[in-house]
């Protein structure tokens, strides 16, 4: 047993003092929230494991509008960018994968309406008519499709009724918002029940402003509609569907540049234009502050609206924009057989987008791209389910496959690596600089599961639960970077090897391929004779792997309630997530090996307790990880440099504990509070160290060094929440409530990755609401950001030079009328 084991059934036992110093509470009078955490109905507080669960109410006031938005109420939950690349990173309690590329999956996994969206970047439509949101934390591979470590975060919509209801709602805020949601349902016949719900997000004004220019970003264009029905089939079967379509045509936001030394880094990770004319001798503003830096200000921003190739006269539109849809549906079948329950679950959703980024954070053109995005997913589960007040099983099995095509075109004019070379002296690309690169790359992912669970209540007040879920995954890759139309990349290879490359041809170098390196080291001679410019053409190939892996995960559980008011519990469980690929543009295919599978053991403990006669709910959590072989981010030395790679870090060690309380401590008053704090250490890492390391054909120019003792990204070691609220009714028989909330998250380091460092940073919000006395209709002013709070939940290198931040909102306020019929 490690130390921190030890240190963890140490804390286990002030745990179950403070649950026992408890065990004579009485019943809870706070209306306790009921999750399918386990795939059956349970009261939260009922669950052996940590759950953080938010109703359909607490999801509208608090302004929840996108999956990303639910860290916000969740401590111990982060939601960042990892470049302007459109694709959300998911972290839980330090457990997250720091990868940008749209074909990696997330450590996180996300389920709307028990349908798992296996890629981040589906995530981002709109949240509307909601049930509640869930949040559980650790492993629970046992019961869910998709393989993750960190956790799930489930979306649950509400459902139609029997009798018919109908409520809308409308927003009015600064920035030009105004929001529209709405739902109507009831029966529809006999044994049919409907239910159809939208919103739509509509700004013509832009929230950010640029810095060197009169122009404004962040204009508003979603619109959500989702349809479900449900149909009696007989007395003991039901049919549910759903159907559901996002469109979205919004600005993208912008990143904003920052002098690097503020942060204890350099100015900047490479040299760009226009920055030689700021820091060159003799430039037209040498050692004057370029006016593109920005800090302190969460308007501020800049961004490149279009591209014009000197090559080839084209015109490209390169402002931060969505063309994005989602659409799908699926059905799940519930049949009653007596003694147990047969579900059958289909689903199926295609995501096609059209997007631009900047990265770098300036009007200049260091780093753009277009990403051209089709992806198509389709899965089944199938599961019967039965049991008793004393026993309850699971099995099943499940499928999935999913196909994805990318096309990322990126534009780096301005960068070192292009028309910024010459004065700065960099010979290597300055006769030949690379001004746009064509990656594109396919993969195929099947996935095949089958999986049981079962809980028994084996003796008074005793439970025990047990999980394994067998799983084999195939996922196939097949990716270049190539010759874009301006033939800059051709150009710059045919400068360093005897090849003839044209635009469409695969640019990437074969480093991977024994026979070309032979032949480079040889110097291109076989037998006296030099290979000709096509032959050498030849080896320039799209490069294609496979990763097929089988693993098994497995959970076992213990509860016992002291009381009829107090649980604790303890899991042992391991999970897994699958090895994936590096969709980031690619010199060498090297940088294309996949990474294998991480392994995540987790041990934790808890406990439940209703307090101070049914109205406070005080729940807590101690655990402690071993995370084996981490997916994250890494150098790759490549021929033009240490560009972007991935990685596998051996050993890395996670403690933490988590608190979360609901108390109503007199007659309409609310106070909801949650703090968690993170220790995170990578024990076991020999790092790639890019200041010392060159690419060399042999790979003898790789240099490591001993990462042991850094901490993992985006794992602030205090997070925590605060909300009060408090509600009275008036004479004329309404209700007026007054509520304020504060989240706070702590500074990172950003891990291996210095330049992804954030700030601490707190956010304040305010709302004030009048209601009929019936609830039909309500009124609510509100406010987010209150003291317009100056704060960046992402940094990173924008792209190829300058250092980014990726800022929060600025304050925002407006008011929401809701009317129900």
């Amino acid at each position: 047993m490690n130390s921190n084991h030890k240190k963890l059934f140490q804390y286990s036992a002030l745990v179950v003092a403070i649950a026992s110093a408890s065990a004579g509470a009485s019943a809870a009078t706070l209306e306790e929230v009921v999750v399918t955490a386990q795939k059956r109905e349970q009261g939260v507080n009922d669950v052996g494991i940590t759950v953080n669960a938010f109703s359909g109410e607490t999801i509208r006031e608090m302004g929840v509008a996108s999956a990303e938005d639910i860290a916000m109420l969740t401590p111990g939950l982060t939601v960042n960018e990892t470049a302007a690349t459109g694709v959300p990173a998911y972290t839980i309690r330090g457990v997250g994968f720091q990868d940008y590329t749209t074909s990696s999956s997330s450590t996180v996994g996300l389920y709307f309406d028990e349908v798992a969206i296996p890629y981040t970047v589906m995530s981002r439509g709109a949240i509307f008519d909601v049930q509640r949101v869930e949040v559980l934390k650790g492993p629970q591979g046992d019961l869910y499709g998709r393989n993750t470590t960190a956790g799930q975060i489930n979306f649950v919509s509400n459902k139609p009724t029997e009798e018919f209801s109908a409520g809308v709602s409308t927003t009015i805020a600064n920035f030009g918002v105004v929001e529209a949601e709405g739902h109507v349902s009831g029966s529809l016949s006999e044994g049919v029940r409907g239910r159809v719900a939208f919103k739509t997000t509509q700004s013509s004004e832009g929230w950010q402003k640029s810095l060197t220019r009169d122009d404004e970003l962040g204009e508003k264009d979603v619109t959500a509609v989702r349809a479900l029905l449900d149909i009696d089939l007989n007395d003991a079967a039901t049919l549910s569907l759903n159907v559901h379509y996002v469109d979205d045509q919004s600005d993208n936001k912008a990143n904003t540049a920052y002098d690097g030394r503020d942060a204890g880094l350099g100015q900047f990770s490479a040299p760009h234009l226009p920055l030689d004319q700021y820091i060159i001798p003799g430039g037209d503003f040498f050692e004057q502050t370029p006016p593109f830096y920005s800090t302190g200000d969460n308007r501020a921003a800049d961004w490149t609206n279009s591209y014009t190739s000197e090559e080839t006269g084209k015109t490209w539109n390169l402002r931060p924009r969505r063309d994005n849809q989602l659409f799908g549906g699926s059905a799940k079948l519930e049949w009653d057989l007596g003694d147990m329950t047969l579900t059958s679950l289909t689903a199926y959703d295609k995501f096609e987008r059209a997007e631009a980024n900047d990265w770098d954070g300036g009007a200049y053109n260091d780093s753009s791209n277009i990403n051209t995005t089709d992806l198509e997913v389709f899965s089944q589960e199938i599961r019967l389910s039965g049991g008793d007040e004393s026993f309850n099983w699971i099995v099943g099995a499940y499928y999935s496959s999913d196909e994805m095509e990318e096309y990322y075109h990126y534009f780096m004019s301005d960068s070192v690596y292009a028309n910024a070379a010459a004065p700065f002296g960099v010979g290597l690309f300055a006769p030949t600089p690379i001004k746009e690169l064509d990656t594109k790359y396919s993969q195929e992912t099947d996935s095949q599961a089958i999986f049981a669970h079962t809980e028994w209540q084996f003796a008074e007040n005793w439970r025990l639960t047990t999980g394994v879920r067998w799983t084999n995954e195939e996922r196939t890759w097949t990716g270049c970077t190539f010759v874009a139309e301006d033939d800059t990349l051709g150009n710059f290879l045919e400068a360093q090897f005897p090849v003839a490359l044209s635009p469409g041809d695969c640019g990437t170098v074969p480093d991977a391929n024994p026979e070309f390196i032979g032949l480079l080291l040889a110097g291109f001679e076989v037998d006296g004779e030099m290979v000709s410019p096509e032959q050498v053409a030849a080896y320039f190939q799209p490069y294609t792997d496979t990763i097929d892996e089988d693993n098994v995960m497995w959970k076992l559980g213990i509860d016992h309630s002291l009381s009829e008011d107090v649980l604790v519990y303890g899991t042992y469980s391991v999970g897994y997530k699958s090895g994936g690929f590096n969709g980031a543009n690619s010199n060498t295919t090297l940088q294309l090996i996949p990474i294998k599978e991480e392994k995540l053991t987790s041990l934790e403990v808890g406990f439940k307790a209703t307090l101070l006669e049914g109205s406070m709910q005080l729940n807590g959590a101690l655990f402690q990880y071993d995370y084996e072989d981490k997916q994250e981010q890494d150098r790759a030395v490549a021929l033009v440099g240490n560009i972007s790679g991935l990685t596998n870090v051996p050993e890395s060690e996670i403690t933490g504990a988590e608190l979360d309380m609901q108390w109503s401590p007199a007659e309409g008053w609310m106070i909801n509070a949650g703090i968690a704090w993170l220790d995170t250490e990578i024990t076991d890492w020999m790092a790639i160290d890019g200041a010392e390391s060159s690419w060399t054909p042999d790979g003898s120019g790789v240099v490591r060094f001993d990462a042991s003792g850094l901490e993992l990204a985006q794992s602030p070691e205090w997070s925590y929440n605060l909300l009060a609220q408090y509600e009275w009714s008036l004479a004329s028989g309404m209700v007026m409530r007054v509520a304020g909330d504060y989240v706070y998250q702590d500074s990172t380091t950003g891990g291996s990755q210095p330049t992804d460092a954030t700030d601490a940073y707190w956010v304040a919000n305010a709302r004030i609401g009048l209601s009929s006395a019936d609830g039909n209709w309500s009124a609510l002013l509100w406010a987010r950001n209150i003291t317009d709070e100056y704060y960046f939940p992402a940094a990173y290198t924008g792209g190829n030079g300058p250092y980014v931040r990726s800022v929060g909102m600025p304050r925002t306020f407006g008011v929401t009328l809701n009317y129900n019929f």
